[in-house]
Order: C-alpha cells, then structure tokens, then sequence
C-alpha cells in the first residue's frame, strides 16, 4: 500500500539556488530558535534574522513550516549527541542510558516555550519521514552498542531498546506540553532512567524450584 502523505504538511525548505540561500535559511532557523517565542511574527523572525520578510517567505511559507524543519533537526541533532556519547570509553551502561535520557530532555538553547510549541504545533506527520529514519538509526545504533555490553545479549534487545525509546520520547513529550504537572528535569531524568533499565536489563529468574 502506498504512503499516505499530510496534504497540509509543509515542505522543507527548497535546495539552494543561490549562494547565499543556505545562509538566509540558517539565520530564519536560528533567529526563531533565539526568540524561543511561539508569539513571534513572521516579521519579528525576519528583523531578527536580520533578512527582509520576503525572504522569509521565500522559504518558508508560514511559521508551521519553520517549526517543522526545526523539529526535523532537533530530531537529527538528537541521533547526533547519542553517536558520540555512545563512542565514550568512560560511561558505564548506566551513565549512557541516563546521558541519551538527558539528551533527549534537555536541548541546548530551545527554550521551554519553544519545546512546548514544537510538541503542540507541529503534527508528527510534518516530520514522519525524518523521524523514522533518525528513530531507526537510534534504536540500531543503542541496540548494537548494548549487545556488545550485554553476556548474553537477550533475544528480544531490539524490542526492550524500542520499548525504552518509545517510553523515553512519551514522557519527553508530555513534560513539555503539560510543564505544571511534571517533576523537575532532575527528577524527570531518573524516572526515564528506572523505566530505560527496566526495559532494557533481563529479569532474573527466582532461584528455588
């Protein structure tokens, strides 16, 4: 069956047709993530990106279609802070876990307001695509690096790591859409760290027969 794609779902922003245009796209993306604000115009992006408002336009049709190329990158940015914590020699299989939680908590300069927007804004369907191939590669590239760690690795390791993720990314999710009612990042980490190992370490059997 073929996939049915969003009809309302804003492209990504067009390949670059003129040497500054990276350039253009790269302020639009950083002057919204500074702002951090889901109450900025169109205009205030551009004032801030120091482009025209034309040029915003050029790009990216409405602010929905800068907030999904963002969510697309923080999703990138993402599998990249996993790959290199998972190349550390020093972290025991406990640190990493709870470093890739943190990491998926906490991302260097958005702000909780633009966390929030992101969560609420954006439908998943804007960066379905995007988000299956990063989420891929991240539960191949945790599974690997357990099995490696793991004497004997379980049978079902890809389900326990995805089962983790999945939980990981739901309360993610939720403690930024619904900030009053979550625990303190501090707090929020070791939760996602009991369910993580919870998931992911074999059950002992009893001893005694």
């Amino acid at each position: 069956m073929a996939k049915r794609r969003d009809p309302l779902a804003p492209q990504p922003p067009p390949a670059p047709s003129r040497s500054d245009s990276s350039e253009i796209v790269e302020a639009i993306i950083t002057a919204t993530i500074e702002l951090g604000d889901p109450d900025a115009s169109m205009n205030h992006i551009a004032r801030r990106a120091g482009v025209g408002v034309a040029s915003v336009y050029r790009y990216f049709p409405n602010k929905g279609a800068i907030y999904a190329e963002i969510s697309r990158r923080m999703q990138r940015d993402y599998l990249d802070r996993v790959r290199r914590l998972l190349e550390r020699s020093d972290l025991s299989m406990q640190e990493a876990v709870e470093a890739c939680c943190r990491a998926a908590l906490v991302v260097p300069g958005a702000s909780p307001e633009l966390r929030r927007a992101l969560n609420l804004a954006v439908p998943f369907s804007w960066s379905q695509d995007n988000a299956r191939e990063v989420f891929t590669e991240t539960i191949a590239e945790f599974t690997k690096w357990l099995a490696a760690r793991l004497t004997p690795p379980p049978p079902d390791l890809a389900e326990r790591v995805f089962a983790a993720f999945a939980a990981g990314r739901g309360l993610v999710m939720v403690s930024r859409v619904l900030p009053d009612l979550a625990p303190d990042d501090e707090a929020l980490v070791k939760h996602m760290v009991n369910i993580a190992l919870a998931c992911l370490m074999p059950r002992r059997s009893p001893r005694g027969g």
